[in-house]
Order: structure tokens, then C-alpha cells, then sequence
């Protein structure tokens, strides 16, 4: 999971995930159409049935592929998802080659190497593949094991005891085992107020850390923390001591993954080299990581990404841009997936700024917006609309849900503009000018207000300049986005409790509130905590501090000599269990 706040599609400006602002070409809309993209239980159960009927007759409407929205699909012959948990006992579904270099293609060239204090996207891809954390968030959303391989939470839920893997090294220069005092040293580093790490949040509730034994780590918490599992998939372990250590960790990354960095070429390439002592197995026993070689290139224009890899001259693609994607679909030897990422967009609506801190006319503004046109108009069809912010790709989606969702109902609106305090001003959406897609939305928002009555304009802004407007409160209206945040928790609680870092819209609710706190709390089944963010959405949902727009897809393709990807939500590919032919 990447905690981070983002702008919309862009073929120019890269993924910064993080606790900041994000700038990402990976967002994902929000919203209904007026045919009722509600996301009611029975419209839910409805489409699902229609997916199903169009996957089985192979049907592609409106440019995306409809062959089931948590599966990737494969336009050029059969392939199949390997999982990629290595030593799961996964059974070999495939004879793999061993060896080769495969060469990946991102938006932007990396940035500072330590993984405690960087969040941009592209740093993250390449060190997901040379660190590890104690678990990871599968291709369901769900956190998983990677260095731990069991654990245990106490019947007061604040104190976890976890049990890492046998086997475990560390890259050259260190060269020797890892233990629990490096995993204990990790998070305390990342805690410490001299790193200054974008991830500290993550990890308030810690209070103490202890090495009961090499293998055994235990974590005592202020309080019941429900994310815990999910915020350590952002925990990397370094080693201990790697302030004092002979190396720079932020230019020469240590970690215990499959890959070990070799070096970074300034705009041209990062490498990795396969890991000869790398702890994990397929389910065959053989050794992993399959590749003798990862070559991070940059190519930030998003036709010459696709044409790379066209032409061979790159093995994979990451972040495709939906403007490129249909021509990917069928090309020969090309594998394309497009899956629900972890990505949406919003209309924020500033609560504290007339006219908008009447809660009428920001209902009126959420009944006025026709969301299917946004994913057709602004999203080429490679999104959902949504009325929440939990992706059709989680488990929470069906637990979670509005009561009373929004479709475009322009004379409801209309009314409610009425009913307000508005007079005819002029109301101003900023929007990141670097983001093709949600400037997209924006001027259709702004077609769509007009007709309701209300008097819109559209202010592009440079990314960063509109990141301190929001958090000065100088705005009336955004798009904006979120990106691949899997914990209710953290799709909420830093959006929508008061006073909260990420809270720009300046909501305050006492009722909210509470269901947050109760939810990050709640130590019982999915579905009792569920309930607590089910309540809530209701209540955020009639007080509009946002108009969710769309989901957006997450979108990668590979050559089809690439075998055993696991393309997941989040868009951070693991290379461990991929291989390539010939």
C-alpha cells in the first residue's frame, strides 16, 4: 500500500506516491451516469452479471475490455496469472527460463534511493524489487507475508508478535543475515524525527519494538490498530546501522530482495542483477528470481513508451496511457492489462469558502455531474464510476456503499442551487494543468455545472502551486485524485476526520469522527469493521466535501515473451517470478 494524495493523466509528470500530493497518469474517476451507476447492492450484482455475460462472448464496448474487472486480460492468445508468493508451495504452472534482462519502461527516471524518506513512483517500482517488507498487499488487496511468515495480535489487539523467514541475507556490502534487530531498527529509523520519513504516520501507534530472538520481533501498540498489516507493507527493512554504514543507502540501495542495484545512469537506466542468495522459491523449489537482469528505462512521453515496446526495444510497459491503450489492445505480441487499479478522482469541494460551505449547493454540484461521460470523455473509457472512494478491485467494495447514490438528476440540481446561498458568482475549479485527464474532467464538470445554473471557470495550475493553495485553504473547487491506498482506514481518515493532515476540504463531522476512530480501532471480522466506513460514507456522501468522479484502471503490457507476471491493482510490479523467453 502507497499512501498518496495525486494529480490525474499525464503523459509528462510521473507518480509521486506519497503522503504529499501525487502527480500520476494512473487516476481514477468517481461518479455515476444517468442510467443510475449507483453502486447500489443490486446494481453491483446487476453489472457483474452483464460483465459476466460479456466476458463469455468476448464483447469489448465504450474502448475497455469487459472480460472481468479483477482479471487481466490477454488480447493476443492465452495467458494465464501466476501468483508471485515465493515459498507458498505454488505449484509450477510453467516451464521457466532462467537468465535474460528485462527491460521496463516507466514514466520518469528514479529519484532519492532510501526507501524511508522517498515516495515518488518510479523509485518505488525499482526498490519493491531490492527491499521487502515484513508483509505485502496481494492481487486481492489483502496484506500478505513476505518477511514474516506468521504472526500473532493479542487478545487486547496492541501487541503483534511476528515470526520472520529462515534464510533471509542481506545484498553485498553487508552480506550476512538479516534478524530481527534489523526489522526492529528499520521502523524505529523510520519513526525518528532525523529522517524525516513520509511514512512516520504510518507507524504513530508503536510505541516500543523489541528482538525477543533473531527470528522473533514483537510490536506493542498505544492502542488496537486494525491497518497494522497493511501499513508494514510500507515498512522497508534496511539494515541496522545503515546511517553509520560506508554506503549512501539514498545512491546505493542494501535490502534482502530479489534484486541487488547495480547502478543509475541519469535519465537513461537503473539496473539490477539477479540476487544469487535470495530466500525465495517457486513451487517447484527452484530458486528465484528466474531474470539475471532488471533495466529500469525512463521514456516520459507515453506514445514513445508504447512504440518501444511495439518495436521490442522494451520488454514491459508500466502506466499506460488510456489515450494509448486501445492500440495496444490487439497488437500482435503484445500481452495488454487492464484491471481496477487503486485510483480515483474526485471534485473537492472547499467546506469552509462561501458559497460551497452551504451543504446545498455541494449537493447540487454532485447531482449535476454525469460521471459515465467523464469515463468515456476524460478516461477513454478505461475507468468506472464510483460514489466512494474503496476500488472495485478490494474485498471492501461490496461492504461498503452509499444508501443513496448520486446519478446526474439536472433539475434536482437545479433546485438545490435555488435553495442555497449562491447569487451568481463566479465558482472556480483548480485544476493540475500537467494532467491531461483531469483537466478532461474539469471542463466537463464545468459544462455540466453551467447547465444547472452555476457560473464555472477553470484555473490550470501548476502541480505544486495547487498543493499549497489546498493546503492553505485558497480554493473553492478541485479535481484531484487519490492513489493506491487499500485500508479503509486509509482512504478515510487522513480525507475526512478533522483536522487531519490530508482533511484540504476542511470537513468536520463529530459522527464521522467517531465511526473513524471506532473503524482504525476495531479489532473484529471485516464485516464489523466494515460497518463503521459503511455508516460514515453515508453521512460524507449527504454532506458532499467531495464529488467522487471515477476508478481508474491500472494499466500495464508486456511483450509476450514476458511469462509469469502478476499484473496487481497498485500498479508496483514484483519480478521475482517473472521470466522471459528466448
Amino acid at each position: 500500500m502507497i499512501l498518496a494524495p495525486v494529480g490525474g493523466s499525464t503523459d509528462r509528470r510521473e507518480a509521486d506516491f506519497g503522503v504529499g500530493e501525487m502527480e500520476s497518469d494512473t487516476h481514477a474517476e468517481s461518479g455515476e451516469s444517468t442510467a443510475g451507476g449507483g453502486r447500489s447492492q443490486g446494481d453491483r450484482t446487476e453489472k457483474n452479471r452483464v460483465e459476466k455475460d460479456r466476458s463469455e462472448k468476448g464483447q469489448i464496448e465504450g474502448g475497455r475490455p469487459d472480460a472481468g474487472r479483477r482479471q487481466f486480460l490477454k488480447f493476443a492468445g492465452a495467458a494465464g496469472v501466476a501468483s508471485v508468493v515465493p515459498t507458498t508451495g505454488r505449484a509450477s504452472a510453467r516451464q521457466a527460463d532462467r537468465g535474460g534482462s528485462l527491460r521496463v519502461a516507466q514514466q520518469s527516471d528514479v529519484g532519492n534511493l532510501d526507501p524511508h524518506k522517498t515516495q515518488d513512483a518510479p523509485t518505488l517500482r525499482i526498490l519493491n524489487n531490492v527491499y521487502e517488507t515484513l508483509t505485502r498487499i496481494d492481487g486481492d488487496l489483502r496484506p500478505v507475508g513476505r518477511l514474516a511468515n506468521e504472526w500473532q495480535v493479542g487478545d487486547d489487539g496492541t501487541t503483534w508478535t511476528f515470526t520472520l523467514r529462515e534464510g533471509v541475507r542481506f545484498h553485498p556490502p553487508e552480506d550476512r543475515a538479516m534478524t530481527a534487530n534489523d526489522v526492529k531498527a528499520s521502523i524505529e529509523r523510520v519513526l525518528a524525527d532525523e529522517t524525516n520519513s513520509p511514512w512516520a504516520s504510518n507507524f504513530e501507534p508503536v510505541e516500543t519494538i523489541r528482538a525477543e530472538d533473531d527470528r522473533t520481533v514483537v510490536f506493542e501498540l498505544s492502542q488496537p490498530f486494525a491497518p497494522f498489516l497493511v501499513k508494514l507493507s510500507n515498512g522497508f527493512v534496511v539494515p541496522e546501522g545503515v546511517d553509520d554504514a560506508d554506503y549512501d543507502i539514498a545512491n546505493q540501495p542494501v535490502g534482502t530482495g530479489p534484486f541487488v542495484f547495480e547502478e543509475t545512469v541519469t535519465q537513461t537506466r537503473t539496473t539490477l542483477s539477479r540476487f544469487g542468495d535470495y530466500w525465495g522459491t517457486d513451487g517447484d523449489g527452484d530458486q528465484l528470481p528466474y531474470l539475471d537482469e532488471l533495466e529500469f528505462r525512463p521514456i516520459p512521453e507515453g506514445q514513445a513508451r508504447v512504440t518501444a515496446l511495439q518495436t521490442g526495444e522494451v520488454d514491459y510497459v508500466t502506466e499506460v496511457p488510456q489515450t494509448q491503450a486501445q492500440s495496444l489492445q490487439n497488437a500482435s505480441g503484445i500481452t495488454f492489462s487492464a484491471i481496477p487499479g487503486t485510483f480515483y478522482d474526485y471534485i473537492g469541494q472547499n467546506t469552509e469558502a462561501a458559497p460551497l460551505d452551504d451543504v446545498n449547493l455541494r449537493q447540487a454540484i454532485s447531482w449535476a455531474i454525469d460521471r459515465e461521460s467523464m469515463v468515456q470523455g476524460a478516461r477513454f473509457g478505461f475507468a468506472e464510476p464510483t460514489q466512494d472512494p474503496i476500488s472495485p478491485a478490494s474485498e471492501w467494495d461490496d461492504l461498503i456503499q452509499v444508501d443513496e447514490p448520486y446519478s446526474q438528476d439536472r433539475e434536482r440540481a437545479r433546485q438545490l442551487v435555488e435553495e442555497s446561498t449562491y447569487d451568481g458568482e463566479q465558482l472556480t475549479i483548480q485544476v493540475g494543468q500537467e494532467f491531461e485527464g483531469q483537466v478532461n474532467e474539469a471542463e466537463i464538470a464545468q459544462a455540466q455545472l453551467s447547465e444547472v445554473g452555476l457560473n464555472v471557470t477553470i484555473q490550470p495550475t501548476e502541480f505544486s502551486t495547487l498543493i499549497n493553495n489546498l493546503n492553505e485553504g485558497n480554493f473553492q473547487l478541485t479535481v484531484l485524485g487519490w492513489a493506491t491506498l487499500v485500508d479503509p482506514d486509509d482512504l478515510f481518515f487522513l480525507q475526512f476526520h478533522t483536522g487531519e493532515t490530508f482533511n484540504q476540504t476542511n470537513y468536520s463531522n463529530e459522527e464521522v469522527d467517531r465511526l473513524l476512530e471506532q473503524g482504525r480501532q476495531a479489532t473484529g471480522s471485516i464485516e464489523e469493521r466494515a460497518q463503521f466506513y459503511d455508516d460514515a460514507i453515508d453521512i460524507i456522501a449527504r454532506e458532499a466535501p467531495y464529488t467522487f468522479l471515477v476508478y481508474n484502471d491500472e494499466i500495464d503490457a508486456w511483450r509476450d515473451s514476458v511469462q509469469g507476471v502478476e499484473h496487481v491493482p497498485t500498479g508496483v510490479p514484483f519480478f521475482a517470478d517473472v521470466s522471459k523467453q528466448g
